[in-house]
């Protein structure tokens, strides 16, 4: 159900380009209506093996602090200003330095900015800036950027919206001939499916991400790009996640359990931490990976490249709800942790920052973790 773009042109085929361009759209019009198209690799080959330049988080800031917040409440903000003066600037640079033949693009996974600006002009500036720093440390390769929950913060959703759609739409053209027009889509990459999801829209991306699903039955491997994790968080905000809402108990189940009928591979930010998890259930699993690349705490403080292991064990998942200041806490959320825990067969958390490189291959899918600007990997895991 997909099919293949016509390889790039090389300069001594400069003559035929524009014949071969109009034959690959014509071919597209003709048999690739409603499907996907796959991108090949080299000399036309389906695409096989490739990589991809991965980051989490890294809310971009810009001094001083009061030129994107409002005065008296930028304290916050401080935190990412230092980091955007050090750390992430060298966190980008090692990751750009990766990028080899084989890597198809780069993927940021939210909160790209922190946008509680000054206002819409504001944000837009934000948002301009911080995607020009991805555009200039990736030049050669596309660049896809999810939406976060500061991204579109303070009445910024259209904001989002106006300036990013026609960004990723150009940064994904020589990934698809599918046109995107909203910021939940998807793509076939060579044997693979790749949706991209809006994790603030919830309920509403249900039907595009379902039709996805339903089109690529044949996928190799299925990735889900998002921001916020698919399976509930160990934290405080546990209901935080995507369809996490009481209300959505059960449209979250029912995707669920599509969501582990295909196998999906989850690719996650949000919560500032190096996350593993496999879970098995519905008759199927779901794997999932948080990365992070914010470089401090909300105190400040910096978080370590080596990371500091905080569980491997899946029967402490909602170990947090120890330290609920209530009991209604614990009864509330307690029930939700029951729900996942016994299908959870591996879990990996621990506080660390860096960037990371997805490999996909016929021989199966890892992640490297390359801890702050490290360009030899920190620690691997195998999610295939």
């Amino acid at each position: 159900m997909h099919m293949a773009k016509t390889p790039r042109i090389r300069s001594s085929r400069r003559l035929v380009a524009p014949f071969l361009l109009a034959v690959a759209a014509l071919v597209a019009s003709a048999i690739g209506l409603g499907c996907l198209s796959a991108k090949s690799g080299s000399g036309g080959a389906p695409l096989g093996a490739y990589s991809v330049a991965l980051l989490g988080d890294v809310h971009y800031d810009a001094p001083p602090v009061e030129r994107f917040h409002a005065v008296g409440k930028a304290g916050p903000y401080r935190r990412n200003v230092a980091m955007w003066e050090k750390e992430v600037p060298a966190v980008l640079k090692a990751s750009a330095s990766l990028v080899d033949d084989d890597t198809s693009f780069a993927l940021q996974l939210g909160d790209l900015i922190d946008g509680t600006s000054l206002g819409h002009e504001a944000h837009t500036q934000m948002l301009a800036e911080a995607t020009a720093v991805l555009e200039k440390n990736y030049p050669g390769i596309p660049v896809i950027s999810v939406c976060g929950n500061h991204d579109n913060v303070s009445g910024g959703s259209k904001v989002y919206k106006s300036f990013m759609v026609p960004w990723l739409a150009r940064q994904t053209a020589t990934l698809t001939t599918n046109a995107v027009t909203s910021t939940t889509f998807g793509f076939r990459h060579g044997p693979d499916l790749w949706i991209f999801i809006n994790f603030n829209d919830a309920d509403g991306t249900i039907p595009t991400v379902e039709k996805l699903l339903a089109d690529n039955p044949d996928a190799r491997y299925t990735f889900v790009a998002i921001h916020g994790p698919v399976l509930p968080m160990d934290v405080w905000q546990c209901r935080w996640f995507y369809l996490g809402g009481e209300r959505q108990d059960n449209v979250r189940r029912r995707v669920r359990a599509l969501f582990a009928k295909h196998n999906v591979i989850v690719l996650a930010g949000h919560v500032h931490s190096l996350e593993y998890k496999e879970w098995q259930g519905d008759g199927g699993r779901i794997t999932e990976v948080v990365v992070n690349s914010v470089s401090r705490s909300s105190n400040n403080v910096l978080k370590p490249a080596v990371p500091k292991v905080l569980s491997e064990t899946p029967s402490d998942y909602g170990a947090w709800l120890k330290t609920a200041p209530t009991n209604d806490a614990n009864t509330k959320f307690e029930a939700l942790y029951e729900e996942y825990r016994p299908g959870l067969k591996a879990r990996y958390a621990a506080s660390a920052y860096g960037h990371h490189v997805l490999r996909v291959s016929d021989k199966g899918v890892t992640l490297e973790y390359y801890g702050a600007d490290a360009t030899e990997p920190t620690k691997t895991f195998r999610l295939r």
